[in-house]
């Protein structure tokens, strides 16, 4: 707007300038429409230049809006699972066979029975003891009190008896009952010769005002080779032995007549 200004100032100046001219001199008439027409012409040029209009703003173009890829499926990892191994049954552990102990007894008999006693009787302890094992008693063996009342008169016996598997032992110790009326209990064990105890005997003494025992008591115990030979050469005897005589009958039962004896099977005289 300034310029555009000036330039019609310019312009107005220049105007009167010719007038006041024309008025002293004689005008060079061509001249000065020459000049006119070029200022004029310059001012024109100004003028259009300072009222250039301004260009438009260019319209940037709006980026083309492009589709976002299509992100892929997520494959997600495929997770392997182990197991632990299986583990196999565990297999059941060998059992290692039992030894089977070699020394066993079993009590054949035990007397006297009735087991009723006056205070302090007297009597003979007789206990009949078979070897069911597989071992020999071989001497030096014992027969020892361990616990409860003490009715024998001495505290162990030394067995020298020896006693193959199947045969038969009696022991005889003397004995007597306590003073006390009652039933007293007594425990004994039988050993081996290095002192193992593997059978035990229990007997009851009933002390009261009466009793079956009429023999008088021996005065030292004793020990019986029990041998079936022994045992079966007797009626009452075999009875005791039970069905170990009937067995030995059949088979020795010859040879013990030649000997002078005869073979009993529960009291029953097994002819050879």
């Amino acid at each position: 707007m300034h310029r555009h200004k000036t330039g019609l100032a310019a312009l107005l100046i220049a105007t009167l300038t010719i007038a006041f001219d024309g008025c002293s001199n004689q005008p060079n008439h061509s001249q000065i429409y020459t000049q006119a027409a070029a200022t004029i012409s310059a001012e024109l040029t100004l003028t259009a230049a300072a009222y250039s209009p301004t260009p438009a703003p260019t319209e940037t173009a709006l980026p083309t809006e492009t589709s976002e890829p299509t992100a892929a499926p997520m494959v997600l990892p495929t997770l392997e699972i182990q197991l632990p191994p299986t583990q196999e049954a565990a297999l059941p552990p060998t059992e290692i066979p039992a030894v089977e102990n070699p020394y066993k007894a079993e009590v054949v008999s035990i007397g006297p029975s009735p087991n009723q006693f006056l205070p302090g009787q007297q009597f003979t302890w007789t206990i009949s003891l078979k070897n069911i094992g597989t071992a020999t008693w071989s001497g030096k063996y014992t027969f020892s009190y361990q616990n409860g009342a003490q009715i024998a008169n001495q505290n162990s016996v030394h067995i020298d008896t020896v006693t193959p598997p199947g045969a038969t032992m009696t022991l005889n110790i003397p004995a007597t009952a306590p003073n006390e009326y009652g039933t007293h209990q007594s425990e004994w064990k039988f050993a081996r010769p290095d002192g193992v105890a593997f059978f035990y005997i229990y007997y009851n003494a009933i002390v009261g005002d009466k009793t079956f025992i009429t023999s008088a008591p021996g005065g030292t115990a004793t020990a019986t080779p029990n041998t079936l030979d022994w045992m079966c050469s007797d009626p009452n005897r075999s009875n005791i032995q039970q069905s170990g005589c009937d067995e030995y009958c059949r088979n020795n039962a010859y040879m013990m007549q030649k000997a002078g004896k005869n073979c009993y099977s529960y009291g029953v005289h097994i002819m050879p």
